[in-house]
């Protein structure tokens, strides 16, 4: 097992050699002495992998409490994907403020469990090559991170870049990759001599790019890779990258003549060859010569090496094969002391039963968290909500993701200051007719009881009208797109002048479920109300300009929840 420990003499941190290939270990920080494992974790992603701006961001998919689960589970790293280049404030090379109040949170949450922390900077992804003069946004956005968190602890970990990749050398190279990478080191030792960074190669940080690396002018360096091996089985399925395999399906592991399915025909040529040679590569064998480069390199050099991804695409892979990879693969990493992060926590290559990720004392897939070497709880029948919660406070309630539709180019934000209490409310800002704010429900609430209950929604909201002929009006509705009939019945709450003038005043509404009416669906036409719409298939509740352009509006939103409502 890895370990890293502080050995401070005088004002240099020192750093000792592992005993497992010669490796370097990371400095501690004088004020914690115990050593803690640097060993196995989880990619969470989706959650600051966002493509507009932070101010969208659902910070609320994770809370304090999960990083406690992912502990008692056996998370001791945590790789944290980030789209440095959606974090700025403005494309102005300078970060954001509330992506370091959001990002400080989530340190805290880390260095409380002692979980590491990899701030990973994950920009460079899907079909984008990576220019070659990505030291321009790299170098001043690691300067501003370095500086923030140089006085964290060593559970702090920094990455330079995911996956850099290139389509041919008139787009980035081995040579200049390195080049920038060494630029991007020197710039963050100028602000952070302290914390570990890790630095991969340049073709989607795998094997071969690790080896071609030079020895970078650094002390506290951690090489990366990401193992995918054999990529027609772990990404069968897969809807993006240069050519995907979206019909590709039940490819077997280890290698079955007999299990092999019908090849899609559209795919390439380059394809079909890495079809006809997966019975070569889908082997113990293979897998173990592939990660040997790995530990060759980490001997050679005398580096650490840790491996940031590997996981299999859910949807089109046989369970029972994707079981034995994780088993055989989690068993090389660890036989050859390889510290790891599978890809990822929740997600189409996650460890719970569906891509959609869930409750995890529920909803885990108990026999891929055991083949990680993870210690899943146990597992229970998912309970229905049956009473009050919250919907949004300073971010969003377990289990709920939020979305908005932009008509028009209105701004939307999910933190913004002018808030009824707390920290963030969400702006509503000059939307546009069918602009929405969306909430999706993704644990099971039992709508009809809490209707029958006396329940209601209730918010709190404020406006203001650059043009004092404009009247306010706006539906809050839920929609049940899980019923049997197949169309997204509506059952809505119109809101109007007397229910929100636009005074600039904070203002209580409150909804009782049972004040609602039935308005009709919509999919591709307009259906008429049938009675229909059912409170047992209920997913949605939208804030929505169903009615009337709103644009000289802007609109707040806050403490929007679900109450119980005596004497309705």
């Amino acid at each position: 097992m890895r370990t890293f420990r502080l050995l401070a003499i005088g004002l240099v941190a020192l750093f000792v050699v592992l005993a497992c290939g010669g490796n370097k270990t990371s400095g501690y920080n004088e004020r914690d002495q115990e050593s803690y494992s640097f060993s196995k974790g989880a990619n969470l992603t989706g959650w600051f992998q966002v493509s507009d701006s932070i101010h969208s961001a659902n910070f609320g998919k994770y809370v304090k409490e999960d990083f406690g689960e992912l502990k008692k589970l056996g998370v001791n790293i945590i790789r944290l994907p980030i789209v440095f280049h959606t974090m700025e404030a403005n494309a102005s090379y300078k970060v954001d403020k509330l992506f370091f109040d959001l990002l400080d949170q989530v340190v805290d949450w880390a260095e409380y469990y002692k979980i590491y922390i990899i701030i990973d900077n994950h920009s460079s992804r899907g079909n984008n090559p990576t220019p070659s003069d990505i030291n321009k946004t790299l170098v001043p956005l690691w300067a501003e991170v370095a500086d923030h968190f140089k006085d964290r602890s060593e559970f702090v970990l920094y990455e330079i870049l995911n996956e850099p990749y290139d389509v041919g050398a008139e787009t980035m190279s081995a040579s200049r990759w390195s080049d920038i990478q060494q630029e991007v080191i020197k710039t963050i030792r100028a602000k952070d001599q302290t914390h570990s960074i890790i630095v991969g190669g340049y073709y989607w940080n795998n094997i071969d790019s690790l080896i071609e690396l030079p020895e970078f002018d650094d002390y506290n360096l951690i090489y990366t890779f990401h193992f995918y091996n054999p990529h027609i089985f772990t990404h069968q399925g897969t809807t993006w990258g240069e050519l995907p395999l979206t019909n590709l399906k039940g490819v077997p592991f280890p290698y079955d003549a007999h299990e092999m399915p019908q090849i899609p025909s559209e795919l390439e040529a380059w394809r079909i060859d890495q079809i006809n040679r997966y019975h070569l590569e889908a082997t113990q064998e293979a897998l173990a010569s592939a990660l040997d480069k790995a530990v060759k390199f980490s001997k050679d050099r005398n580096a650490r090496i840790f491996c940031g991804e590997f996981g299999v695409n859910m949807p089109n892979a046989l369970r029972e094969d994707r079981l034995r990879w994780y088993e055989t693969v989690v068993k090389l990493l660890n036989d050859r002391d390889i510290p790891w992060t599978q890809w990822d926590y929740s997600g189409a290559f996650g460890i719970y039963k569906t891509p959609q990720g869930g409750d995890i004392y529920s909803d885990l897939d108990t026999d891929i968290v055991r083949a990680l070497g993870f210690t899943p709880p146990t597992q229970k029948t998912s309970e229905t909500i049956k009473d009050s919660f919250m919907i949004y406070g300073d971010y969003f309630g377990k289990g709920i993701l939020p979305t908005h539709s932009v008509m028009k180019g209105a701004r939307h934000d999910l933190f913004d200051a002018n808030s009824y209490e707390g920290k963030y409310a969400i702006f509503w800002g000059s939307p546009a007719q069918y602009d929405s704010y969306t909430f999706q429900f993704t644990r099971a609430v039992d709508w009809k009881y809490l209707k029958e209950n006396n329940y209601a929604l209730r918010f709190k909201a404020k406006a203001t009208n650059e043009n004092a002929q404009t009247p306010i009006d706006f539906d809050v509705r839920f929609v049940d797109r899980q019923s049997d009939s197949e169309l997204p019945w509506r059952m809505r709450y119109k809101i109007k002048q007397n229910i929100l003038p636009a005074d600039a005043e904070w203002h209580t509404i409150t909804i009782p479920l049972k004040e609602m009416t039935e308005h009709g669906a919509w999919d591709s036409s307009w259906h008429n109300p049938e009675g229909l719409f059912s409170w047992e298939a209920i997913d949605l509740l939208q804030f929505v300009a169903e009615n009337a352009d709103l644009s000289d509006f802007s609109i707040w939103l806050d403490s929007i929840e679900i109450v119980k409502k005596e004497g309705i």
